[in-house]
């Protein structure tokens, strides 16, 4: 859900939609933190990996998009998703 909320604040030019989909998805990535024990290794190994890949997508989405208002909103959600990749490494893998 994280995901989804995360493409949708990158790809919707609408400023609602925008607000509202990173704060989905700012709510499931703190459930995401809350409710994982830190022994399931493969789900952070596999979480860790979606951050990655979504910081990613959006760089290469700020940095070859027209839309001032894609651009903004890849750039706040590849600098997020890079510090929770960073955050899932460093606190349980």
């Amino acid at each position: 859900m994280a995901v989804i909320g995360g493409l949708a604040t990158i790809f919707y030019n609408d400023r609602k939609i925008q607000a509202m989909s990173s704060i989905v998805a700012l709510v499931f990535l703190l459930s995401f933190f809350i409710n994982v024990d830190k022994e399931a290794k493969m789900l952070h190994q596999i979480a860790g990996a979606v951050a990655f890949a979504m910081s990613v997508l959006g760089g290469v989405i700020c940095i070859f998009t027209k839309k001032e208002k894609n651009r903004e909103g890849a750039l706040i959600t590849s600098i997020v998703s890079l510090g929770t990749s960073l955050l899932i490494l460093f606190l349980y893998i």
